[in-house]
């Protein structure tokens, strides 16, 4: 199963998004965004450039509004720095843009999936989620992970379908060849790892910690390409995470000796308990929204999932809002 039905509520996602006040770009042709060299064009194919915004002083963060000849549709391409790359930043971007939306409208049902776009031997990840609107609209949002810098599509049509929506994304994607981007300024491919305080005072906490650490890299480094790498923290990948959850309880079994506390003990309980059961999959699919590459061979069972959590309640967390509580793990040169 690689797409998943979300039901964003106003207190889903944590945090508050800061109030942006964007300044109109005065541009009569196509528009250079310096760093990265990306051009908003004019026209766009059959979209002509309506507005053209900067959200901060240095023109880094930079908006381009293209609408349709009969006004039906809005086409909105953004690019912004994406700052340092670490584990989940994708997926924290993201819940940021979903909330957005979601505090807006009050709720968001939205259909999300993983995407991805080549060229020229470089690969970028991003999430992409369409819903519809009251207003019966269709929408798309998308954000692609590109080194240094995100690549952002939204998409409002009351004429297009999605099949239609997702050849326009095609077609901007193929203009705008984000990947370019990556090549100009591309992620680090060591890794600096961070541990959270609270988990060091804890010997069992910290041998866990530090195997899912292990656990995890170690997966990324024997399945995911350098090229692919340079881009994003490959945390999209469902196989990492998995692997990351396998070293966390490994850790407890290879050293008996080590003790610890409440804590560690109910989380280790817990996971154990999934993975025995065979849900340790659909956990972390639920834990992450569904924002995560599936492999094609893996058959994801939410609905047993679901039933099973009914009979065996399940508080630990290991998901991209809270996992940052016991580590962090940063790209470095």
């Amino acid at each position: 199963m690689k797409r998943l039905l979300l039901l964003f509520a106003l207190t889903l996602l944590l945090g508050q998004l800061q109030a942006q006040s964007p300044k109109k770009i005065k541009a009569k042709g196509d528009y250079v965004h310096a760093p990265t060299s990306a051009v908003f064009p004019l026209q766009l194919g059959d979209y002509h450039r309506d507005k053209l915004y900067s959200y901060d002083k240095k023109k880094e963060n930079v908006g381009g509004v293209y609408e349709s000849a009969n006004k039906k549709t809005l086409l909105s391409v953004y690019v912004y720095p994406a700052g340092n790359g670490y584990d989940r930043r994708i997926h924290d971007e993201y819940s940021s843009l979903m909330q957005e939306l979601a505090n807006y409208r009050g709720g968001l049902h939205a259909i999300s999936n993983v995407v991805s776009y080549q060229n020229e031997g470089l690969k970028i990840n991003g999430l992409k989620s369409v819903f519809t609107s009251s207003e019966n609209e269709n929408e798309s949002l998308t954000l692609y992970e590109c080194g240094k810098w995100w690549f952002k599509m939204r998409i409002t049509s009351s004429d297009l379908d999605t099949c239609q929506m997702s050849q326009l994304e095609k077609n901007v994607m193929d203009y705008f060849v984000p990947t370019n981007y990556v090549k100009n300024d591309p992620l680090g491919l060591k890794f600096d790892v961070h541990v959270a305080p609270a988990a060091i005072p804890d010997s069992l906490m910290l041998c866990c910690v530090l195997g899912a650490i292990i656990g995890e890299l170690q997966w990324i480094d024997e399945n995911v390409d350098s090229l692919e790498r340079i881009s994003g923290f490959p945390s999209l990948y469902l196989e990492a995470q998995m692997a990351s959850v396998e070293g966390f309880v490994k850790a407890e079994k290879d050293h008996p000796e080590l003790l610890g506390g409440e804590e560690i003990h109910h989380q280790l309980e817990q996971l154990n308990r999934i993975i025995d059961n065979g849900f340790l999959e659909e956990y972390l699919v639920d834990q992450y929204f569904g924002w995560l590459i599936i492999p094609k061979d893996m058959d994801i069972d939410s609905e047993a999932f679901l039933e099973w959590k009914l009979q065996n309640p399940i508080d630990v967390v290991m998901g991209p809002h809270t996992r940052e509580l016991m580590w962090i793990i940063s790209c470095s040169d």
